[in-house]
């Protein structure tokens, strides 16, 4: 006898919290949140007859079942089959080339001999993602040189953050964004409101009137940064989301996984950047997914949401919870984290002076 069977589309992978699950659409880069029964019974009856496992439910309860597949298969989510066994599973293996993926480089206090040994590292270590951070004032030297010496890298892109002043000149960064494609973006943040608008429309200026001004601006969890990807979801089944195959490089040359972490396992004027990157210690962050992070394992988003471990609800603890995170995956509610009163302690401990509750 045929089996009438309701599948999610491959790319459509179920995650389960504690008290609400999420279908994250892979291909479309949506997240849906449906009850914890519904994915529960779609596990059960994903090789089953769908029909036959709803007779299970109360007479209101098939109708209210019946809805959610009406509405999965509406929005492209799933679809009916009398053959599930032809359709196999996503490959959720990850697998990635790269020694580091990407780095984040704090570029006030750096010189040229600084940067040329950042640059030859991350060439060899096939770095894509570069992420440079300029806190009190922009050095155009500088930054041409960083980018001339990316020419022949595989680095794919570099963001650059930079300090708005009114003496600032828009013209200088699109002259360099020009010479230079690899630079996709360029962030001036400590905008003033009154001038947001009223700035330059080219596409690789960003203007946020958010005063980036040093390393305690990391850590943000929001849904505005879910990033919904094969990529992203396979990586985070085993890997940390935020630090994995990561290399910070903070202002006095400190080698870290993230400049915003305490630890620093070497300096660039004295240690090989390569050598401390492919190091045992380095490299054992990158094990810490969500999976073993206190409250997010417990997330329906733990997949699709970055992570930070620089600043933790609980300092000595390493599996702690993030701190800029407000969301409660068994209220299924988001709140502002720092007027959150268990997190004050924390607040007090990362010196967020801005954030402390007299």
């Amino acid at each position: 006898m045929n089996k009438k069977t309701f599948r999610l589309f491959a790319n459509c992978k179920l995650v389960k919290g504690a008290s609400l699950a999420t279908i994250c659409d892979l291909h479309r880069g949506k997240v849906y949140s449906v009850p914890l029964s519904l994915a529960e019974f779609l596990e059960k009856t994903k090789n089953e007859d769908t029909l036959e496992g709803i007779d299970f439910f109360s007479s209101e309860d098939q109708e209210t079942v019946l809805e959610y597949i009406d509405f999965l298969q509406e929005n492209e989510l799933g679809f009916w089959t009398d053959e599930p066994e032809r359709f196999p599973e996503l490959n959720m293996q990850w697998k990635s080339p790269e020694h580091i993926n990407n780095s984040i480089i704090e570029m006030d206090q750096l010189d040229q001999r600084d940067l040329k040994k950042i640059t030859t590292a991350l060439t060899s270590l096939l770095c894509k993602f570069v992420e440079l951070r300029f806190y009190k004032t922009i050095n155009l030297d500088k930054l041409d040189f960083f980018a001339k010496n990316c020419s022949d890298s595989v680095i794919r892109s570099i963001t650059v953050f930079i300090p708005y002043t009114s003496s600032f000149n828009i013209k200088d960064i699109e002259s360099l964004s020009v010479k230079y494609p690899r630079i996709v973006l360029f962030v001036l943040h400590s905008v003033k409101e009154k001038d947001i608008s009223s700035k330059s429309e080219n596409p690789k200026i960003k203007f946020i009137s958010k005063s980036i001004n040093n390393q305690s601006h990391c850590g943000i969890i929001d849904p505005k940064l879910f990033s919904i990807k094969i990529p992203v979801f396979t990586e985070s089944l085993k890997f940390n989301s935020c630090l994995n195959k990561k290399l910070g490089i903070d202002n006095e040359g400190n080698i870290k996984n993230c400049p915003s972490m305490s630890q620093s396992y070497g300096n660039i004027k004295t240690d090989d950047i390569e050598e401390v990157v492919q190091s045992k210690q380095f490299q054992k962050p990158w094990g810490i997914h969500k999976d073993l992070i206190d409250t997010c394992k417990d997330c329906e988003y733990r997949r699709v949401c970055t992570d930070c471990r620089a600043y933790v609800e609980y300092p000595e603890n390493k599996f702690s919870k993030p701190l800029k995170c407000g969301y409660d995956p068994h209220t299924n509610q988001w709140q502002d984290w720092s007027k959150n009163p268990l997190k004050q302690e924390a607040i007090k401990y990362y010196s967020f002076h801005e954030f402390v509750k007299s």
